[in-house]
């Protein structure tokens, strides 16, 4: 990727030459383009929504288990969304402690 030394925005690529479309600069491309440094991306570590502290040992339900089948799991309906969109469940498995949201 190349940027602008102007305006810092992304140049783009038209058969010869990088131009920006937000000033006037261009540059012709005089010889192949070369990679300059590869960089690995690393994955970053997500936290979960809710942690099993979120989900208290209290009101249990019949839902089956993704992981283990067991057909019991405790519950808590949180609204993590904005206020017109309908409020998530959240499900521990009472079994092997599983944590999963209905879809």
């Amino acid at each position: 990727m190349e940027f602008c030394p102007t305006c810092g925005n992304l140049l783009r690529y038209d058969r010869s030459r990088f131009f920006c479309s937000t000033c006037p600069y261009i540059a012709c491309i005089e010889r192949q383009v070369e990679i300059k440094k590869k960089q690995l991306l690393v994955k970053k570590s997500i936290e979960p929504v809710v942690t099993k502290e979120d989900i208290p040992t209290g009101p249990e339900t019949e839902a089956p288990c993704p992981r283990c089948g067991h057909d019991k799991a405790y519950f808590r309906s949180m609204q993590i969304r904005s206020a017109d969109e309908p409020e998530s469940r959240f499900y521990r498995c009472l079994k092997c402690e599983l944590t999963w949201r209905e879809e």
